[in-house]
């Protein structure tokens, strides 16, 4: 047996200067190594001493298959060689880790897009993997790695060409592979196919983003049974972040049969696109601030934001305030008047239908599928219908001001009686409500499990989102806006909290216990003083908060410094909140001003002035500009070039 530092130290093919020990596996150990021919950090994977002769000249067959895939996802073979009777090869180093990094997925639309991304990419690769006329029959988290960009590359194809020994066990009944990820008939040992490696890749894909593989047990023997046995828990038991369409994918890919899975890879990366298409329409336009991030980012503005012109304005029967917001989803735009009604009006500016209410229809609405949620000053909230068919109401006792919160297979709503209400999104019956310290104008946002709101006496309240228990608060200043949340890294976030007398809270979050909650060594990243009122909510992207006040004072500062990067000053008071798009910055004020601003720059490529002036949260959405103007006119704003 080799010592336990195994090889490094040991200079390989007089090139290749082998480091620390990275992994190890039945057959092989990968180490870290350097080049010193070309300069450069690669990964060598050396078999063990103690594997037969004729599985290590197997073992030189499959790699010499593999270096012939040529596929961004699959990892490059560099070079092949012996040392001392050991057969190694380098292959590049992978320094972003395991797949599992990119969950579990948190209520966080640009973390989800990461995710179904990766997983996209490597249902390409594995579709050329299978036109290659290769299985690789062992996917699992640790096999599928990201490079320093964070892209995946499938790796530890040891699978793929079995030696006889191998054979001889597989006809035994001895199952070869890692059983939390591995399909029925795999377990049962009675065909291995292309179907075989989506079954796995759908149990990776199910850890990544529950944070658990679909079948657990304490035994590899009940593990592989449930895989034959049993049906999956849906994962929206085990992370309601999750979106419908991509739970359905998951659910999809463990068919107990071959015939119920994607055809291919190339089919699933379809389905998966297309899951990504339908959480970012939910997440990104149809909920208020941008989804449940609430960062106020929205990723399809106008190309050519210089040379936007007005192509329609329709009027609408009331006036539109603070703190309404223009929504939309799929061609279909909702906007509240104070005459009491939630008024669906098409991309083209075509009226569509008017949804009534009993009082003002200030509180922004929320799309969900084929219906619309709003609420309004009689303190019903209402799920109704595009034409018009209510689906249920739910009666709280004051005026509803906030914007439905879809989370969980629950509504989240609160009321200026201080109460947040969740409500079954189905029935619409109540599954638990909470008192806040003062009444409530904001929006309730939720990540990391924790349902987060801010009252009018300053206080933010986190709670945990499934049942309504208290997890914790803090005491800050009145607060009238939503905040936003920022996600900072996996398991930690930043809530910024705009107080009305002009100071912005980031608080640092960080997942504990199973919900997010003030981090435990820096629970406060920085306050900011704006010396302005605040009743826009921050917006944030990447490393950049955009800080709007009723005075008119615009600021960017940093995400984790609060540092100052630009200012601008408005002519008008700003009570609509900035979004972000394409690098921009949209504002609007009260006294009709409308402009986009560099992101990086904070300099001006657009702007124009209204007649009159504008209270409620433009939508960007398609690569064009909506904006309700107090008066009720709904206009668009377009390139003209664009199409």
């Amino acid at each position: 047996m080799e010592a336990e530092t195994g090889m490094t130290g040991t200079l390989l093919a007089g090139r290749y200067e082998v480091g620390e020990l990275l992994g190890e596996g039945g057959s092989a150990r990968v180490y870290r190594a350097t080049d010193r021919q070309l300069g450069r950090e690669v990964a060598v994977k050396a078999v063990h001493e103690h594997l037969p002769p004729a599985d290590r000249q197997r073992f030189l067959r499959e790699i010499r298959t593999l270096a012939h895939l040529t596929h961004p996802g699959v990892v490059t073979v560099y070079d092949l060689g012996e040392h001392e009777g050991r057969v190694f090869f380098t292959m590049p180093l992978l320094v972003g880790g395991p797949v599992s990094g990119l969950g579990p997925l948190e209520d966080d639309p640009a973390q989800l897009g990461r995710f179904l991304g990766a997983a996209a990419f490597v249902a390409l690769a594995l579709q050329h993997v299978h036109d290659s006329g290769l299985i690789h029959r062992d996917l699992t988290p640790g096999n599928i790695l990201l490079d320093a960009s964070g892209v995946p590359r499938i790796m530890d194809f040891g699978l793929v060409a079995l030696s006889e020994y191998s054979r001889q066990l597989t006809r035994s009944g001895v199952t070869l592979g890692t059983p939390q990820y591995m399909a029925p008939e795999q377990a049962r040992g009675v065909g291995v196919g292309p179907a075989s490696d989506l079954y796995a890749l759908g149990a990776v894909l199910y850890r990544v983003a529950c944070g658990s593989p679909p079948f657990v047990g304490d035994s590899d023997h009940s593990i592989l049974y449930q895989h034959v046995y049993d049906a999956p828990p849906d994962p929206r038991e085990l992370n309601p972040a999750i979106p419908d369409g991509l739970a359905q994918v998951l659910l999809g890919l463990l068919s107990k049969t071959p015939a119920g899975r994607p055809e291919s890879g190339e089919a699933l990366a379809r389905q998966l696109g297309l899951a990504h298409r339908d959480a970012w329409a939910m997440s990104g336009r149809s909920q208020y601030r941008g989804g449940r991030n609430r960062g106020g980012e929205q990723h399809d503005g106008p190309i050519g934001a210089a040379r936007l012109q007005p192509v329609w304005a329709t009027r609408l029967p009331g006036e539109v305030t603070w703190p309404s917001a223009v929504l939309g989803q799929n061609g279909l735009l909702a906007v509240g008047t104070r005459s009491g009604q939630l008024c669906l009006v098409s991309s083209s500016g075509q009226m569509q239908g008017q949804l009534q209410a009993g009082d003002e229809v200030t509180a922004p609405a929320t799309f969900h599928g084929e219906s619309v949620l709003y609420g309004a000053w009689d303190g019903l909230l209402r799920r109704s219908s595009f034409s018009g068919v209510q689906r249920w109401s739910h009666r709280t006792r004051a005026e509803i001001t906030g914007a439905p919160t879809v989370w969980g297979g629950r509504v989240l709503s609160s009321s200026r009686d201080g109460h947040l209400h969740a409500v079954n999104l189905e029935t619409g019956v109540l599954e638990w409500a909470y008192r806040a310290a003062g009444p409530i104008a904001a929006t309730p946002l939720i990540w990391g499990g924790a349902a987060m709101i801010a009252d009018e006496e300053g206080w933010v309240h986190a709670l945990d989102a499934s049942t309504g228990a208290q997890l914790w608060k803090v005491q800050l200043q009145t607060v009238h806006a939503t905040p936003a949340l920022a996600r900072l890294g996996r398991g930690e976030a930043a809530l910024l909290v705009g107080c009305w007398p002009g100071e912005v809270h980031a608080l640092h979050l960080s997942v504990q216990q199973g919900h997010a909650r003030p981090h435990p060594q820096e629970p406060l990243l920085w306050t900011y003083d704006l010396e302005d009122e605040l009743w826009a909510a921050p917006a944030v992207s990447g490393e950049t908060v955009i800080l709007a006040g009723w005075g008119g004072r615009v600021r960017a500062v940093t995400l984790r410094g609060g540092d100052d990067l630009w200012n601008r000053k408005l002519a008008g008071r700003i009570t609509a909140s900035p979004v972000i798009a394409g690098g921009l910055v949209y504002l609007a004020s009260e006294a009709g001003e409308l402009c986009a601003l560099s992101l990086q720059s904070g300099e001006v490529v657009w702007q124009t002035q209204e007649p009159v002036g504008i209270q409620a949260t433009p939508l960007v959405s398609a690569g064009t500009l909506y904006v309700a103007l107090m008066d009720g006119t709904l206009k668009a704003y377009r390139n003209p070039d664009e199409r």
